[in-house]
């Protein structure tokens, strides 16, 4: 008989520890529900920020060819236009030369002209003074 108690004891022991890791079985299947769940979340926030990564990098580089092909035409555009004002730089000294050329021969012309002028005027006074110096 005293078996018998211990028997049932150790039935009525087992039972409860059946129920008891029964309900945590049942607990570690609502967790693992949860988690994966959790998981799957994560998993599609992970690839919709990846495929947003993605698009961001592909309008990044359109941008970013965008700007360099941009940047290379005006570097390109510099280019000439300091070409060009280089060669209107020379050619504007060039132009500076000869204007002062010309001013100058118009001014040395002018010179000749005043001189051939006072020369006249000498040689009338002269001529007028041999004609003094004749009748005196």
């Amino acid at each position: 008989q005293v078996s018998q108690n211990e028997l049932d004891w150790f039935h009525q022991d087992s039972e409860t520890q059946m129920k008891k890791w029964q309900q945590e079985k049942k607990e570690n299947r609502e967790t693992l529900k949860a988690l994966r769940s959790t998981a799957k979340k994560h998993s599609d926030t992970n690839e919709r920020y990846l495929k947003t990564i993605d698009d961001k990098e592909k309008q990044y580089n359109v941008c970013l060819n965008t700007f360099l092909e941009t940047s290379n035409k005006f570097a390109h555009k510099k280019g000439k236009l300091e070409e060009l004002i280089k060669k209107s730089q020379d050619n504007s000294q060039e132009c500076e030369k000869r204007a002062v050329k010309a001013e100058v021969s118009v001014l040395q012309t002018w010179k000749e002209t005043e001189i051939w002028k006072l020369k006249g005027t000498i040689a009338k006074a002269e001529g007028n003074l041999r004609v003094l110096k004749a009748l005196s």
